[in-house]
């Protein structure tokens, strides 16, 4: 029997030390093999399942990983099974019959206390994936850009990587900037809160959402500017405007930011995850010399011109405002289009402006560490050299195709 610590969930991390060594030596151990199904949809759910070993997909859902629960919402509330489990590795199950369960008062009320926060969790994710999309009039058309962000919270993770692998899939007319006597490539990290976007085209459909961004620079002809190889939004509405007028690569995601953590879950799996231990009070200079080191770039003349440009603004009484380029390739396939033989009605390269509006905090993060466990920079050595936490309002212009 596998030797699990319960307190890795979150519905047994209450409970008595005791309770949990209970429940530790009263499971009954089943054991599935690779192919076989642990139940169906409609079977009676009579006890509560603990994946411990091995990899299990829910159909219809997603896999879930040792360690993790089995259709938990049906055993507890006493429902038949909704979905079919079926083991995708040899896997080992802890079961508890239910009705015992419900015998401890300590794991009534933890139960009980779970069940609500999960529920809360759904309310909120359904909401989040809810959200309304801004469409022209009665057409089925997305409302173009401009975009507006106000009341941004977001982290800048600047960061070494090796992009041998991501190099041949550029579009043409794009190629990595890297500073000569350079071994490695810069990677640059966004994890954003966006609690209010909307078109300006539509400023009262307005929605939030989380998202996780990657960066690479690239030169496009003599201009140096940002190109987005992966971004993971956490709702549907963000992510039909940003393919079809933009074309950002917008992949579902879930991105979660704490009071020192910050972190990115694609399908039910963890891809990254950033820590500090505490954060001071910084400034645009310096960040924008982490910005120059980060690309190569001697930084400390540049935040010092930042400076004085900032002086000018408040002389002139004109607002801040700092812009970046960023290219996408922007491809949509044709109706002929098939896997083995893409053919693409759009296939282009466009180029949009990022532009910071006002600045409210901008933070230096103290130790920050990052891990990178899945998804496509998992093999990619990625190291991060510096991280900032910032809040700003934010707009991105409207679009246009450079190839």
């Amino acid at each position: 029997m596998i030797n699990l610590d319960l307190t890795h969930l979150s519905i047994f991390r209450d409970l008595p030390a005791d309770e949990r060594a209970r429940l530790r030596e009263s499971a009954q151990v089943r054991r599935i093999a690779a192919g076989d199904t642990l139940c169906y949809a409609g079977d009676p759910a009579d006890t509560l399942d603990l994946l411990v070993a091995g990899r299990c997909t829910v159909f219809p859902g997603a896999d879930v990983i040792a360690p993790g629960l089995l259709d938990p919402a049906a055993g507890l509330g006493g429902l038949p099974h909704t979905v079919k489990i079926t083991a995708i590795t040899e896997s080992e199950v802890w079961r508890w019959p239910v009705a015992a369960l419900w015998d401890s008062v300590h794991f009534r009320e933890t139960a009980r206390r779970w069940l609500a926060r999960a529920l809360l969790d759904a309310q909120d994710r359904r909401d989040a994936l809810a959200a309304p999309v801004s469409y022209q009039g009665n057409s089925a058309q997305v409302m173009p850009g401009p975009f507006m962000f106000e009341d941004v919270t977001l982290i800048f993770a600047f960061c070494d990587a090796n992009l041998d692998d991501l190099r041949p899939t550029l579009p043409d007319g794009l190629r990595i900037f890297r500073r000569p006597g350079r071994r490695r490539n810069s990677v640059l990290l966004a994890l954003a809160d966006f609690p209010v976007a909307y078109s300006e085209h539509a400023p009262d459909i307005r929605f939030g959402y989380t998202e996780t961004t990657v960066f690479v620079p690239v030169w496009c002809g003599r201009r140096i500017g940002l190109f987005v190889p992966y971004i993971y939004p956490s709702t549907y509405a963000p992510i039909l405007p940003g393919r079809e007028v933009y074309g950002f690569p917008k992949r579902l995601g879930f991105t979660a930011l704490a009071g020192r953590a910050a972190s990115l879950a694609v399908d039910g799996t963890d891809h990254l995850a950033l820590t500090w231990e505490s954060q001071q009070a910084s400034s645009e200079p310096r960040l924008v010399r982490a910005l120059m080191d980060w690309l190569g770039l001697e930084g400390w003349s540049l935040s010092v011109a930042f400076r004085a440009g900032d002086t000018l603004r408040q002389v002139m009484g004109l607002p801040p405002f700092r812009a970046v380029s960023v290219y996408n390739h922007k491809h949509i396939p044709g109706v002929d289009s098939t896997p083995d033989a893409p053919t693409y009605a759009v296939n282009q390269i466009t180029r949009a402006i990022f532009g910071v509006l006002r600045w409210y905090q901008i933070a230096r993060l103290d130790a920050p560490a990052l891990a990178v466990t899945a998804g496509p920079l998992a093999g990619a050595d990625v190291h991060l050299r510096e991280a900032f936490r910032t809040q700003l309002d934010m707009r991105l212009s409207s679009g246009r195709v450079v190839k």
